[in-house]
């Protein structure tokens, strides 16, 4: 459970490029994460590792899964991600519920997808993210930049007890917002997804289908 990179090797059947491998480690290490990537380098396949590692992992563990408005950015990326280890690695999974975006082995010990509405008032979103508390806990949050900062209010609140974690993702597009605030002031380890040092690119071969 030390070793979410080995975890994903010899449990999950994966490989991954050293950026990659940074970012989950980084997970490990450090309470909050924020992954500026280019696209098509892995981060939100890697993002899905890190959620079944963290289950895996840890007893009584929650991990919140979410990504910008609107639901199908969720639906067909992350938890896309997250359903098809579920298909592939059935073994681990014998005694493990899935409803919807939801996999849960209790009550208590989860990972579900939350969607952030659109539409509604401030404390409405806020309350979707707050009052979360379990001895472990990870967020994950896709397209981040885009996500309105009263999500990154409630989780705030959340992370002040117990084992907590989060990773924020996202495609460089703007100097605003919650998730660029915490790079700015420090408050997070950074960790770079660049498209100039994965394989695909100077080898010029396919060496990670597909990215």
């Amino acid at each position: 459970r030390d070793d979410p990179v080995r975890f994903g090797n010899e449990v999950l059947g994966e490989h991954y490029t050293e950026d990659v491998e940074r970012l989950m480690y980084s997970v490990r290490d450090y309470p909050v994460t924020v992954a500026i990537s280019a696209t098509g380098v892995g981060k939100t396949h890697s993002a899905a590792a890190v959620a079944h590692w963290f289950y895996r992992a840890y007893e009584n563990s929650q991990i919140y899964c979410a990504a910008a408005p609107p639901e199908s950015n969720l639906k067909q990326l992350l938890w896309a991600q997250i359903a098809e280890r579920v298909e592939k690695h059935s073994d681990l999974f014998n005694d493990d519920n899935v409803s919807g975006m939801r996999l849960e082995r209790s009550a208590r010990s989860f990972i579900v997808g939350v969607t952030i509405p659109a539409s509604g008032t401030v404390e409405q979103r806020e309350a979707r993210f707050s009052g979360k508390h379990a001895p472990y806990l990870l967020f994950i949050l896709d397209e981040g930049d885009a996500i309105p900062d009263e999500v990154y209010k409630g989780i705030e609140g959340c992370m002040s007890g117990g084992h907590a974690r989060l990773l924020v993702m996202f495609n460089p597009r703007q100097e605003m917002g919650a998730v660029y605030r915490m790079v700015r002031d420090g408050k997070a380890n950074v960790v770079h997804l660049s498209a100039f040092s994965h394989p695909n690119v100077f080898t010029g071969e396919d060496v990670f289908p597909g990215a």
